[in-house]
Order: C-alpha cells, then sequence, then structure tokens
C-alpha cells in the first residue's frame, strides 16, 4: 500500500536548478548550481524533504555549470547564530565543458531530535561571482523516541529498519519516498492491517537503499520480469512477499498486490530483504 510519484521512479537522473542568489558583481557571470536527481529545485537537500534520521547522514550531489574554472565552496551549518564549515568542497572544470563534476554534500551526524540549519557557498573566482543558497532547515529525528501512533508504527518495523523517518498520513492509503527514505503510514489500519502497511513501506525503504534515485529504473525492470508485472507492479509484489517473510501472516489481510511468493518471486524478495541486489 504506497503511492509513488513518477519524479520519485523515474529511471535517469534528472538534474534541477537551484535558483541561484544575485551575485555580488553583475558584471560577473552567474554560476548555476544543479542539484541531480532532485525533485524540488528550490532547496539544498532538497530530497532529504525536511527530515534526516537520526545516526544517518543525508547526502545529495550537485554540479556547477556555467562555469570558467574549476571552484571551490563549502557546506555550512548555523551553530549558536554562526555559520560552521562542514565540508571544504571542490567542484572540477570538466574539458571543453562549462559544466563540473558532481560533488556530494552530507549532513551531520548526530542521534538527536534536533534542528539544524545548513546552507552551500560557492566562492568566487577571478572570473566568476560568489554564490549561495538559501539556508534550509532539517528535522533530525530518532525514531526511538517517537510517542503514540509513530511509535506503534516503529515498534513494527524497528527490527528492520531501525534508523527510519515516520510520518502519519491523513490519507488512507501509505506510501513512501523513494529520495528521502522516509514512510507516510495512514492511521486506519489497526492490528493485523497496520502490521502489514508498516512493513510493506519498510520493504520499500530497503528496496530504494540499495537502489537510489538514479538506479530505479533497474530494479523497476528486474522486478517486473520476475513478478510478471509493468510499470511500479513488481517494486509492490516485492514488497508484499518482504513483508510476508518479515511476519506479516498473508491469511489474515486483504488489499494486498499478491500472495505469490513462490519460486523466483520469493527468491527475489529474500534477496532484497537480506540487503543484496537483485
Amino acid at each position: 500500500m504506497k503511492r509513488l510519484t513518477t519524479a520519485l521512479l523515474c529511471s535517469a537522473l534528472t538534474a534541477s536548478v537551484m535558483l541561484p542568489a544575485a551575485p555580488a558583481n553583475a558584471a560577473l557571470p552567474a554560476t548555476s548550481v544543479v542539484a541531480v536527481g532532485s525533485s524540488n529545485s528550490k532547496a539544498l537537500f532538497s530530497n532529504a524533504g525536511g527530515y534526516v534520521a537520526s545516526y544517518k547522514r543525508f547526502s545529495q550531489q550537485y554540479v556547477l555549470r556555467n562555469i570558467k574554472t574549476n571552484r571551490s565552496g563549502v557546506l555550512q551549518e548555523s551553530r549558536n547564530g554562526k555559520w560552521i564549515t562542514l565540508q571544504r568542497l571542490t567542484w572540477k572544470k570538466q574539458a571543453g565543458k562549462a559544466t563540473s563534476t558532481a560533488v556530494t554534500v552530507r549532513t551531520t551526524h548526530t542521534a538527536a531530535a534536533v534542528k539544524k540549519k545548513y546552507r552551500l557557498v560557492v566562492n568566487a573566482s577571478s572570473k566568476e561571482a560568489r554564490w549561495e543558497s538559501k539556508h534550509v532547515t532539517l528535522r533530525h529525528e530518532n525514531p526511538r523516541s517517537y510517542k503514540g501512533y509513530k511509535k506503534t508504527v516503529y515498534n513494527q518495523v524497528k527490527k528492520y529498519c531501525p534508523n527510519v523517518i515516520i510520518l502519519e498520513e491523513d490519507r488512507l492509503r501509505s506510501y513512501t519516498y523513494s529520495t528521502s527514505l522516509r514512510m507516510n503510514v495512514a492511521r486506519r489500519p489497526a492490528g493485523n492491517l497496520l502490521k502489514y502497511a508498516a512493513l510493506h513501506e519498510c520493504a520499500h525503504i530497503r528496496e530504494f537503499s540499495l537502489y537510489p534515485p538514479s538506479q530505479q529504473g533497474t530494479l523497476r525492470s528486474k522486478l517486473n520480469k520476475i513478478y510478471k508485472t509493468t510499470g511500479t507492479g513488481g517494486i509492490e509484489q516485492a514488497a508484499d512477499c518482504m513483508a510476508f517473510r518479515m511476519g506479516v501472516n498473508s491469511k489474515l489481510i486483504f488489499g494486498t498486490y499478491t500472495k505469490n511468493c513462490r519460486g523466483a518471486r520469493g527468491t527475489a524478495a529474500a534477496t532484497l530483504l537480506a540487503g543484496k541486489k537483485l
């Protein structure tokens, strides 16, 4: 029981342009900063969806366009009103092109439940102006401290998805974001249906942890071949078979994508659940 937008399951990297701040010197050409694989063009760490799970560092790649030279920069975090440098970055200009190689930036590693502000800065060069992103606030959450319904959901998945962001969903269906690896779980299910919904979404977390957005076309193709499906059908049916292996009793629930997990179907589910690519 999951829904993903087409953008989250695209088979190729899509580049979304982060809108640059006005250059300090209008006479210098403006650098464009491109977030690789982003579905949101307006924010740093756009694929995180505003959340980072404790014990994890969320990462995202950026390339530069309209550059004349190699460029340097920094990823910074705001602490006590001051911007502290977390990473020093170098983008290398590709030969014969006005674009750079990709650079990966990563959030702070923390177990605390805390909000943190980040910004990305590309330093000025002799030929280009400085660029600075708008700061972004990310909520670092430790699911071990969840209360109420989210705790109930977490208790179902913690063995297999110990560091997962869980949000309550007002709509009837639960779903997972393949970029941020966050699950939104509907409040309506209870008992065996809640266990199924939670572990089905946990299965997607494990699928997408192995196959990030740039590789999900491969995952979809492989699973559709195994499960004899099209579109996202293989991904959904594999998640069901994984959920059954995680403890869901298929005889006690209805509305599943499949209950046939025999042969190669079950083998694929077991492989993904073991943390191995197909």
